[in-house]
C-alpha cells in the first residue's frame, strides 16, 4: 500500500530538525517513492512511501515525535482507483 506522509514542525524547532535530518537514516522496512520534500515557508514537508505495514513507517516516526507532527494518508494510484470501482 502507498502512503502520503506529511510533516511539520514549528519554526523554533527548524535548526533541529535540519540538524536530525543530516543524521537520521531510516529503519522502516518500506520504499520511499517520492522523495523526502519541504514545502517552502510552510514548516512542512512530505513524501510517498510504499510498504506492506503502517507500523513500519512508525519505527521512523517516533523518532521525531517531540518536534513533529505527522499525518499518514492512505493513497492509490487513480488507475487502481478507477480499476477497482469498476
Amino acid at each position: 500500500m502507498k502512503f502520503l506522509v506529511i510533516y511539520s514542525w514549528a519554526p523554533k524547532n527548524a535548526r533541529e530538525v535540519t540538524k536530525r535530518f543530516k543524521e537520521w537514516k531510516p529503519k522502516g522496512k518500506y520504499e520511499v517513492l517520492y522523495p523526502f520534500s519541504t514545502m517552502i515557508g510552510r514548516n512542512k514537508g512530505f513524501h510517498i512511501s510504499e510498504g506492506n505495514d503502517m507500523a513500519e513507517m512508525q519505527k521512523d516516526v517516533a523518532y521525531w515525535t517531540d518536534i513533529m507532527t505527522f499525518k499518514i494518508i492512505p493513497i492509490m494510484d487513480s488507475s487502481d482507483s478507477i480499476a477497482a470501482s469498476q
